[in-house]
């Protein structure tokens, strides 16, 4: 199956006073229909900036490079118009914080009516009956009542659940979800998920979500990006990068969690150290001042390491990935090989 979406080469930077921040440098990745992709890594690594250049909603500060390939069109050379038609209509964004992405002052149903009317030929009645609908669908009780409603009158849950309606309204191919359990206990996240899950294998809905939580991506994705300082360092299956890490950057985020199978009484290892600046990011590896395996005969801390295929599907960016793969090393965070 072709990928719906192709990005290659995904290069963004923001011009400042101080010089231009790479947020995003080289980023390659696809997602293909009824997949649930997720795209991890800690804050600053340029997830959300990649989410945001996909449908070209960043500052005009920002310069993008490279390209993504939407079911065979080139959406950086899209005019806006064009972009108008696609945002929303077929590729819809979740965003991590619906009390700031709904308009405070118009209610829930008059938000997700709108969507629809802007973007299907329908009279505002039919509109307001789909809001309604899809309020039903995504688990909000007594949806005729609370299609007149304000968010401030929806827990955060439902105010999350509104977003995914509203997401879902006019039937995009590809939702692209941002930290969407944010701020939301643990029993209102698996209601979330469940429903991103169920989404995306009823109706074959593509999704990227992008999260620095591994538990939920261990729970719903198929397939995993891994992202630090701007780069992606590793991909590939989720059971493939969990199970068998190839980068070290991916087993020092394994490392600093808790598991339940695990020894209470042993202490997390956390990632020594923090990310690099993006306005004069590292030579070489950039993972390298932080890196338990980086040696200078390498080539770690001079050379950037290219995304090379390490087993079939897997790809990793590191220079020893090879004999650290074989010596099971990275299995053993925290003993420096």
């Amino acid at each position: 199956m072709d990928p719906l979406l192709d990005v290659k080469g995904l290069t963004v930077g923001f011009g400042t006073d101080d010089g231009v921040v790479q947020a995003v440098r080289g980023v390659d990745f696809e997602v293909r229909s009824g997949e649930i992709l997720a795209i991890v890594g800690e804050s600053g690594s340029g997830k959300s900036v990649t989410a945001m250049s996909l449908l070209k909603l960043l500052p005009p500060s920002a310069t993008i490079e490279g390209s993504v390939d939407w079911a065979g069109e080139s959406l950086l050379d899209a005019s806006e118009q064009r972009m108008q038609a696609v945002r929303g209509n077929e590729i819809a964004m979740i965003f991590q914080d619906p009390l700031s992405a709904l308009n405070p002052v118009y209610k829930v149903g008059q938000q997700i009516a709108e969507m629809v009317h802007s973007h299907r030929k329908v009279s505002k009645a039919d509109a307001r009956a789909r809001a309604v609908e899809m309020l039903t669908q995504v688990g909000i009780p007594q949806p005729e009542k609370r299609v007149n409603q304000f968010p401030h009158e929806f827990s955060g849950g439902m105010r999350q659940r509104a977003m995914i309606a509203m997401g879902l309204s006019c039937e995009p191919r590809l939702i692209v979800a941002d930290e969407p359990t944010t701020a939301l206990d643990v029993t209102v996240q698996a209601q979330v998920l469940d429903l991103l899950v169920d989404l995306c294998h009823r109706l074959s809905t593509a999704v990227i979500l992008i999260t620095h939580d591994l538990g939920v991506v261990a729970g719903i994705a198929d397939r995993v990006t891994v992202m630090y300082a701007g780069r992606v360092v590793e991909s590939g299956s989720v059971d493939d990068v969990f199970d068998a890490t190839a980068h070290p950057y991916t087993a020092g985020l394994l490392s600093s969690l808790p598991r339940l199978d695990g020894d209470v009484a042993a202490p997390l290892v956390p990632i020594a150290g923090q990310p690099p600046s993006m306005l004069n990011p590292p030579s070489g590896c950039s993972f390298h001042p932080r890196c338990p395996f980086a040696k200078e005969e390498a080539g770690c801390m001079t050379i950037v390491p290219t995304l090379d295929e390490r087993r079939p599907g897997q790809l990793s960016a590191c220079h020893r990935a090879p004999e650290l793969i074989e010596t099971g090393a990275l299995l053993r965070v925290g003993a420096p090989a």
